[in-house]
């Protein structure tokens, strides 16, 4: 980028002036020179300003794929102002990068801000994937481990939960058992953090709980149910979802389709089949998408592969 363009667009945002969204393009995949020369003037833009730029460019970058603003987010992770951290946090949201890493761990527990702990701890899970999946250095993958086996015991609810759902992939023992305790711990932020983690986890051990979570009254917690069975994969959980699709809410059958869609296999697609035809009006498309996931061969799951035998992992798990 031409260092005036840059220069111009800081002055703007250092005069408390909101950027058009062509300009924000402008902040996107800065060189080091460009990362700098934001850097240096980072702190001489208004707080509230520098909070809405990164607000603005996440939603930005949510929309636009070739959008990257991770020298704009890496700047912000050393802002004084914890609203401007946790949105930095949420902006580095595709970073693999090592020193991503090592910053979120520090940051999920060490920062005095429970928001910015929240993000970091919710941040941590792609390289906990990374980490179980062999595609991360050992020492970073254990210091994010280490910064989430110490953040779910945070004294911020949100922290805790966040660091829940993040070590959901971690097939470790004490992993699990901390699953199990936000389960039965009886806060329910904490037991919805714990079905999300389940569903994470590619262990069949935790088929049988989500079944039950299956006939909750609660809707909420119907709902994430099936979308843990969906990331889960679990054969043995089609026929229990099959009566889902008789659900009163339309957008746990929505989810009930998806997640038959996402296990796959024979059984989904004869099912998906059968409700075609009877399925209420507009939800065509869905049952379409669905059945052509269902039908797709060899998916790679990050987590292994489930068998649909109870107890595959389980034994050594258990």
């Amino acid at each position: 980028m031409a260092e005036g363009v840059l220069r111009r667009l800081l002055g703007g945002l250092q005069e408390g002036r909101d950027l058009t969204d062509g300009e924000y393009s402008a902040l996107s995949d800065l060189d080091r020179s460009d990362a700098r020369t934001l850097n240096d003037a980072w702190l001489s833009i208004p707080v509230a300003t520098r909070a809405a730029c990164l607000e603005r460019a996440l939603e930005l970058a949510d929309v636009n794929v070739e959008l990257h603003f991770g020298a704009l987010g890496r700047t912000g992770l050393a802002d004084p102002d914890a609203e401007v951290r946790e949105r930095a946090v949420a902006l580095l949201w595709e970073s693999e990068e090592t020193d991503t890493a090592e910053t979120l761990a520090r940051l999920a527990t060490d920062d005095t801000g429970p928001g910015v702990r929240a993000a970091a701890a919710a941040g941590l899970m792609r390289f906990v994937v990374l980490r179980v999946t062999g595609k991360l250095p050992e020492k970073v993958g254990n210091a994010a481990v280490a910064a989430l086996r110490r953040a779910i015991s945070d004294p911020a609810v949100e922290v805790r939960a966040n660091a829940i759902e993040s070590i959901g992939a971690i097939p470790e023992e004490w992993a699990q058992e901390a699953i199990l305790d936000a389960y039965e711990g009886g806060d329910d932020q904490l037991r919805l953090s714990a079905i999300r983690a389940m569903g994470y986890s590619g262990l069949t051990r935790w088929e049988e709980y989500l079944e039950e979570e299956f006939l909750s009254g609660n809707p909420e917690i119907r709902f994430e149910a099936v979308v843990a069975a969906g990331n889960l994969g679990s054969p043995l959980l089609i026929e229990p979802l099959a009566e889902l699709l008789n659900d009163e809410d339309p957008e746990i059958v929505l989810a009930v389709i998806e997640a038959i869609g996402e296990i796959g296999g024979e059984d989904a697609i004869e099912l998906l089949d059968a409700f075609a035809p009877e399925a209420p009006e507009g939800f065509e498309e869905a049952i379409e998408n669905a059945r052509a996931a269902a039908a797709e061969e060899g998916l790679f799951r990050s987590f292994g592969e489930l068998d649909g035998t109870r107890g595959h992992d389980g034994d050594e798990d258990e």
